[in-house]
């Protein structure tokens, strides 16, 4: 078992999260029109922002695990997850849908997931989720909230660490925009770091200010 919280990242939007004692929760999975060569992975919990191809392929994941897809408040394994309804667009949902923003505790480590983030329902929404450590944000635009978008949330939700996801890489099919965008508009923040496709943290190791770490799908 890992003496430390493990977060890996498959690309686009797909984390896996690895407590100390191995519990394993999976976020967004895709499918083949994401990525042509599909990971290998196995999850206890997994975690499914809204219904589109790019991000609930639960089939990938082995191990039979626990779908949570609403939200709501849930505690399995104990894992303690709330989802809150936000929306995939700026329309209030008209154009693209709802979506589920997910923030959980996994070793006294606060998470969120953003999804498909959009804009959310209402401020009480984003007040829910400005005490974080771990946000995985999109960037990349054309379907949900663009560079200057996630910058400009970082900045105000204040989390110790930001991850950026949804952007488009080497091996990836979606049409979104890719990082440079995102990276060249990081100088208010006091450090950026590029840490490949996976880190072990805990708790007393996460940083302040906010940092800016880079992730790179395996």
């Amino acid at each position: 078992m890992n003496s430390k919280t493990k977060i890996t990242f498959y690309g686009h939007s797909l984390f896996v999260i690895q407590s100390e004692n191995g519990i394993r929760i999976g976020i967004d999975p895709y499918n083949e029109r994401v990525k042509s060569d599909l990971p290998d992975v196995s999850a206890d919990i997994v975690i499914v922002s809204h219904y589109h191809y790019d991000h609930s392929n639960s089939n990938l994941f082995k191990g039979n695990p626990k779908i949570i897809d609403r939200a709501g408040i849930y505690d399995f394994k104990g894992i303690p997850i709330n989802g809150y309804l936000s929306f995939h667009d700026n329309n209030r949902g008209a154009s693209r849908g709802n979506n589920i923003i997910f923030k959980f505790e996994v070793d006294g480590i606060k998470f969120a997931h953003l999804g498909d983030y959009g804009s959310a329902e209402n401020e009480k929404t984003l007040s829910e989720i400005r005490d974080l450590d771990v946000i995985f944000i999109p960037v990349g635009g054309v379907f949900t909230i663009n560079y200057k978008e996630a910058v400009n949330l970082i900045k105000e939700l204040k989390p110790r660490i930001a991850v950026p996801m949804h952007f488009k890489e080497k091996d990836t099919h979606v049409g979104v925009d890719d990082i440079t965008s995102f990276k060249n508009s990081l100088d208010d923040f006091n450090k950026v770091k590029e840490i490949g496709n996976s880190f072990e943290i805990s708790k007393e190791e996460l940083p302040s200010p906010t940092e800016i770490w880079i992730m790179r799908g395996i």
